[in-house]
């Protein structure tokens, strides 16, 4: 079976029958596959920031949450927590979710795969130091592979994908990438955000994260949609899963 999934994976990969590929892959890796929402109907949605914590951006973005009582799910780089612990630090004490996202933002499907788990301990044996039990984890860029994708499941962890997104990495005003990640939007789904961003400095978009935030959260007001954790939606409502695998 594991031989035949490696041989529809590279297809899924590298050919042109990916729809085709997932319907099949979805059918044999649901019970055990990526999060990327909650099963039952619900009018929950995960809201999740990467690429963090930012000294810049993250402070305004948790006082927002602070102030509109909502508590997300960050998913940290551990080079950056080292680089300011006592922000790390405020993520737990202000009762916000903090998953893994590895010790920088590399492609992990491109890397060896004993550097993969080389790295990946120390990574997660740096962040449960101070962060407690470390339940969920998402590959940088989502990139994965059934390699690094056992590695992650023997170590605990639940990989966590994602649904609606704000492209919140490229130039745009605070409304327009808040629309973004509004539409199509339903109760169940995980949406992607950015409080850091590893991308090159002259790429680097300058339109204020924190305003989309919070004018998604109006949003999602006005739809009936409550903010949540992946952790309270999924053990509240049960974790949808998908066949997620990508370079």
């Amino acid at each position: 079976m594991l031989a035949w999934l490696s041989s529809k994976l590279r297809e899924r990969l590298n050919g042109p029958s990916r729809r085709a590929f997932r319907r099949v892959a979805d059918t044999f890796l649901s019970p055990i596959g990526s999060i990327n929402g909650a099963r039952r109907p619900t009018n929950s949605v995960a809201i999740t920031f990467d690429d963090g914590p930012d000294g810049e951006v993250t402070p305004r973005l948790l006082d927002l949450l602070r102030g509109r009582g909502v508590r997300a799910t960050f998913f940290v780089l551990t080079d950056k927590v080292a680089t300011d612990p006592v922000l790390a630090k405020r993520l737990i004490d202000e009762g916000h979710e903090v998953g893994l996202h590895f010790d920088r933002h590399d492609r992990l499907t491109q890397l060896p795969v004993a550097e993969v788990l080389e790295r990946m301990d120390v990574a997660l044996k740096g962040l449960r130091s101070w962060a407690g039990p470390v339940r969920f984890f998402r590959p940088p860029f989502g990139a994965q592979s059934f390699a690094t994708y056992r590695a992650a499941r023997a170590r605990g962890l639940e990989i966590v994908a994602w649904g609606p997104f704000a492209e919140d990495w490229l130039e745009q005003t605070p409304a327009a990438a808040a629309d973004k990640a509004l539409n199509g939007m339903k109760g169940g789904d995980v949406v992607l955000l950015h409080d850091g961003l590893e991308i090159d400095d002259d790429e680097r978009p300058t339109f204020d994260r924190v305003r989309m935030v919070e004018l998604m959260l109006d949003g999602m007001a006005a739809r009936g949609l409550n903010p949540t954790t992946v952790g309270a939606m999924v053990d509240a409502d049960g974790p949808r899963r998908s066949a997620w695998f990508r370079l």
